[in-house]
């Protein structure tokens, strides 16, 4: 953490964007201590709260649709991509095809949340042929859950950025929670309204695939 906020306090958004955008492809920055720096930052009027959250948000998505691109050129790409092929092992591989195959959009949401398996399941999902527009929602929607809390926490507990870094883990499976209830909150609502989307993993357009 220490070695990331003097980067953040000098090029503030820039600096936020990257970070979030590289650890999105793979590179081994955890997703969550930028968004919280950000927060952080934010509460101490270096960077402003409604310019640093969209900021964060665009560079979780962005960075997340450059892993699956990637993947989706084949799934061969993945163990000639050497930071990949470090992150995506053949254990977690197969981990990872397993779960976006029983669970569909479902394992996006998961491994949104679950450390040491985001860039699995996403490269798999893109490898696998999940259509982007479908990837994309769910990872979007369960980012609309997890970026806001994580910024949000180091905003208003700025003066305890050290505790809230070392109960990261406790802070992911909270955001894993609300992001479950925004999914739920949103299945009743298409059910409500008697339209459920093309992209839902009850459709009969299934576009994951086995390889």
């Amino acid at each position: 953490m220490e070695t990331l906020l003097p980067y953040l306090e000098h090029s503030t958004y820039a600096a936020a964007f990257v970070l979030l955008l590289a650890a999105g492809v793979g590179v081994p920055i955890p997703e969550d201590i930028p968004i919280l720096l950000s927060g952080y930052l934010s509460h101490r009027g270096v960077m402003r709260f409604e310019i640093a959250l969209p900021v964060c948000f665009a560079g979780v998505i962005l960075g997340d649709a450059c892993l699956f691109m990637l993947a989706r050129h084949g799934s061969q790409s993945l163990s000639r991509h050497p930071r990949l092929a470090g992150l995506v092992t053949p254990e977690r591989r197969a981990r990872a095809r397993a779960l976006v195959h029983s669970r569909g959009v479902g394992a996006v949401v998961i491994a949104r949340h679950v450390a040491g398996l985001r860039v699995a399941v996403f490269a798999t999902a893109g490898a696998a042929g999940m259509k982007f527009r479908r990837f994309i929602f769910w990872d979007a929607l369960s980012a609309c859950a997890s970026v806001p809390v994580m910024f949000t926490l180091g905003f208003l507990f700025a003066d305890r950025l050290d505790l809230l870094v070392r109960h990261i883990h406790s802070l992911q499976r909270w955001a894993f929670a609300i992001a479950l209830l925004v999914a739920i909150v949103a299945l009743v609502h298409w059910q409500w309204s008697d339209h459920l989307p093309a992209w839902w993993p009850g459709s009969t357009d299934r576009d994951v695939t086995s390889e």
